[in-house]
This record gives structure tokens, sequence and C-alpha cells, in this order.
């Protein structure tokens, strides 16, 4: 796994890259802030269910 740095300059890297994704889905969808944040939220309700999943309870 890479180091901490590198982790934190990952994450901000991705972070620039989905609201840039996001940016781009309101502007040739014309998608609300709270269409794009239900997006979000049920992409991120994903992991959740990976998470329950691969060990049983949470």
């Amino acid at each position: 796994m890479a180091n901490p740095d590198q982790k934190t300059i990952l994450i901000e890297q991705a972070f620039e890259e989905i609201k840039e994704i996001c940016k781009k889905l309101q502007d040739d969808s014309g998608s609300s802030n709270s269409e794009v944040k239900t997006l979000l939220k049920e992409i991120s309700s994903l992991w959740d269910t990976e998470e329950k999943t691969k060990f049983g309870f949470r």
C-alpha cells in the first residue's frame, strides 16, 4: 500500500476527479445539487454493503 503521503495525494486527486465528474454531470444533464448528492450517497452505500457482507456485522 502507498505510504501515508502518497495515500493523501491519491485521495486528493480522486476527490478532484470526482468533483469534476459531478460538475460535468450537472452541466450535461441539468441535474440539481441534491440529485448529485443522492447519486454520491447511493454510490457510497455500495461500500457499506460490501463491509457488512465481508464481516457479517457492523
